[in-house]
């Protein structure tokens, strides 16, 4: 039988020592500039590529604009909060997906989408928490590799079939959009 799962206090008493010293330990500037330059274009490219996939899938609902703003907030807030001043936060593939579905799910039932966004937000985030003071990310380790190996299958599956759309897409509206007479 595993031990119970520790929760945040086990995480908290871990990375306590190590807070003053992750916000201390760099004694030159240009270590800091490096730093900060290095986490910046790693943030910046993959925003603007998925900002530019979420807007195309959103109807504009969402794009670069939000993408930067909200990265910059969470990484700043979960930079304090968390004694990591170096994390990279930001969006990823699997989340542009889940919001363009997000969004064409409001329109197919014709509700309003930020709202439907704000509650579905809101209840993943209440999960998260739940989580992680129960401690199931201790249970994380009994699980096998085959549940994160299929999610990757997934959004290797969506990604090849997205690109293979944008592809293929304007080729077939360009075909019909000739009068037959002229062929």
């Amino acid at each position: 039988l595993p031990p119970p799962p520790l929760g945040p206090r086990s995480a908290l008493s871990a990375r306590l020592p190590l807070y003053r010293s992750d916000w201390s330990r760099p004694r030159s500037l240009p270590t800091v500039l490096n730093a900060t330059l290095f986490a910046f274009v790693i943030q910046l490219i993959p925003a603007l590529i998925f900002a530019e996939l979420m807007a195309r899938e959103t109807d504009d609902s969402l794009g670069a604009a939000e993408v930067l703003l909200s990265s910059a907030v969470i990484g700043i807030l979960y930079a304090i909060f968390a004694g990591q001043p170096l994390v990279i936060m930001g969006i990823t593939g699997p989340v542009a997906i889940l919001l363009g579905t997000s969004h064409r799910l409001t329109e197919t039932f014709d509700a309003d989408y930020f709202p439907f966004f704000f509650w579905t937000c809101l209840w993943a985030g209440g999960m998260h928490v739940a989580s992680s003071a129960a401690g199931l990310v201790d249970l994380v380790w009994k699980v096998t590799p085959f549940t994160s190996q299929i999610f990757e299958l997934f959004i290797g599956i969506s990604f090849i079939y997205l690109s293979c759309r944008d592809l293929i897409e304007p080729i077939y509206l360009n075909e019909w959009d000739v009068d037959p007479a002229e062929r």
